[in-house]
């Protein structure tokens, strides 16, 4: 078997080119727009790699939490779930200190991928 790059090298390699050989090349008023494609680009990288990556994830965390608190019937281990039950106001004030940590939580992961240099500082 050919071991040829995978979806998130291709981009890095792309955006690489982008920077590196395009860039330098247009006009000044097109650079800002080919800045925002590279970096869409890194974020698209990034999210690839997580995907990939069987480490832990947000669903993990959120299925976890439905299990704390013991939902009769829980919906799905997502944001869009979690989300909901926030809006119903289904998470009692006694899981309240354990939900602002999972929005933490979940949040970090976000930016991760995102905009992992918030993390520089």
């Amino acid at each position: 078997m050919i071991d040829q790059p995978e979806g998130a090298e291709l981009l890095a390699v792309a955006r690489r080119a982008l920077l590196d050989t395009l860039l330098p090349s247009l006009p000044a008023n097109h650079a800002y727009t080919a800045l925002m494609i590279a970096n869409a680009m890194a974020i698209a990288g990034r999210e690839l790699q997580s995907a990939c990556n069987p480490g832990y994830r947000a669903s993990d965390a959120i299925q976890a939490f439905y299990q704390e608190i013991d939902l009769a019937e829980p919906p799905a281990a997502d944001e869009s779930g979690l989300a909901q039950l926030i809006r119903q106001r289904k998470i009692s004030q006694a899981h309240q200190g354990r939900l602002h940590q999972l929005l933490l939580e979940t949040t970090r992961m976000r930016l991760q991928v995102s905009n992992p240099k918030y993390f520089d500082h």
